[in-house]
């Protein structure tokens, strides 16, 4: 195969088979991702486990993500995108078989290691797939992966409460995200999917100085995200003072922000520049937070909390496109580090958070989510310089 002349085949198709490929393995891993949360309260009722078991599960996924992005790239090299997708898509949809299937706690947390392990390298190929064959168009690839991802994890829980409110349990919903792994692949499996254009190059690759400020960035990103996402509901039944079923429908404000964020980010970067929404972005996530915050009313917070969302849909998609065009040629490894910045944000930030607010409360905690984004913009500023020293 021509590498370099089938990536361009593709690039000048603009979003064609492999574009989609990547966009829906993505979501699929997503949802796979998002729906831990709906089901690790079944799971702590049905196999007795305590709160720390309870967290291992998501440190059992930022785990196996790490270990992705630190060794993967040689496993992707050796085997080829296109078979290794295969593999994470098959393996990664048996392991949410056997977390449906979990008998005690060491086979459910096992089942998540084993998730995050092999399913991690579904985002690792995607991002840098997207890269290579929208070229220039990236950060909009990145924008609708981002909010094709964004509709999955809303799935999640509106399939697993319809699974559940149909007596289906929720082991179904589970089921059907493995499914629908499976679907993906067996529909994609004759698309081309072209390698990494150095695979076989024997050079050692090395990424430059400015993208280690974008790993950052995109680092404290995820950290804004996931702090707001897991603590919303906490935030606003503990300190806003509503009933808990009331917070629960009012953190899903977050996801709403996130989704039009994501949809509406696709089309902004039609006529706007990468860097210039990163600013919008940033003051949006800031301004969102002050009212949520700040507002005292229930009303006021909400509409802060959608705020935020709206904000934060960008911060990842934008932080990860300018670290792989950092990256340059490294494309590949630049992505497979970019998850080991995500798992090291999904494992530290959130008990951070929590245990922050064991001595000084919850409002306060929340105080460091301004403080994740000022860093970032101090990253983003230095690896900017950086960018421009280079060029």
């Amino acid at each position: 195969m021509n590498i370099a002349s089938d990536a361009a085949s593709v690039r000048t198709a603009g979003r064609g088979a492999v574009s989609w490929y990547a966009y829906l393995l993505i979501g699929y891993f997503s949802y796979i991702l998002s729906i831990q949360g709906n089901i690790l309260p079944f799971l702590r009722d049905e196999l007795g486990l305590s709160y720390r078991e309870v967290s291992l599960h998501i440190s059992a996924i930022a785990a196996g993500m790490m270990l992705v992005g630190l060794f993967g790239v040689r496993a992707i090299r050796a085997l080829g995108r296109r078979q290794t997708l295969a593999v994470a898509c098959a393996g990664s949809a048996a392991a949410a078989v056997m977390l449906a299937l979990a008998p005690a706690a060491v086979v459910s947390i096992g089942a998540c290691l084993v998730f995050g392990l092999i399913g991690s390298f579904i985002p690792v190929i995607g991002w840098a797939l997207l890269s290579q064959v929208q070229g220039a168009r990236r950060a909009i690839a990145f924008a609708e992966a981002n909010a094709t991802a964004c509709l999955f994890s809303m799935a999640a829980p509106l399939i697993t409460g319809g699974c559940i409110w149909l007596g289906l349990g929720w082991r179904t919903a589970v089921l059907v995200g493995a499914a629908a792994g499976v679907a993906v692949l067996i529909a994609f499996r004759r698309t081309p999917v072209p390698d990494d254009e150095n695979r076989r190059s024997p050079v050692a690759q090395r990424l430059p100085a400015a993208f280690w400020y974008y790993f950052a960035l995109i680092g404290l990103g995820v950290a804004v995200e996931f702090s707001a996402l897991l603590w919303a509901p906490s935030y606003l039944e503990q300190v806003v003072g509503v009933a808990p079923a009331a917070a629960s429908i009012g953190s899903t404000a977050f996801f709403a922000g996130m989704l039009i964020g994501r949809v509406g980010g696709a089309g902004l970067l039609r006529v706007a520049s990468a860097r210039s929404l990163f600013f919008a972005a940033s003051a949006t996530v800031l301004a969102g937070f002050l009212a949520y915050r700040l507002g005292g009313d229930v009303s006021v917070a909400v509409i802060g909390l959608f705020v935020v969302g709206l904000g934060t849909a960008l911060l990842f998609p934008l932080a990860l496109s300018f670290a792989i065009e950092a990256a340059g040629p490294a494309a590949e490894l630049g992505s497979s580090r970019a998850m080991v910045a995500t798992g090291l944000a999904i494992m530290l930030a959130p008990p951070l958070l929590g245990a922050i607010a064991d001595f000084v409360g919850l409002a306060q905690a929340l105080l460091m989510m301004p403080v994740f984004m000022g860093l970032g913009l101090i990253a983003f500023f230095l690896g900017e310089a950086r960018r421009r020293a280079a060029a």
